[in-house]
């Protein structure tokens, strides 16, 4: 085939035959509470000190 000539491709459509879920009948909803830790635990909190990167220049520079 040279570079001129059209290439043409069959187009295959795809179905999907799997069930569909059922219809849920009421809302689920997330419960809101603040997490408690148990006693003796520890929280430990992890900071990042590595140096930022270098702003990066939008003006083409």
């Amino acid at each position: 085939m040279s570079s001129t000539e059209k290439q043409t491709t069959d187009i295959t459509t795809m179905e999907n035959h799997s069930p569909v879920p059922p219809v849920l009948t009421e809302p689920t909803t997330q419960e809101t509470r603040t997490a408690t830790p148990a006693t003796g635990d520890e929280i430990i909190t992890l900071e990042n000190h590595s140096p930022a990167p270098p702003v990066l220049g939008l003006d083409g520079k």
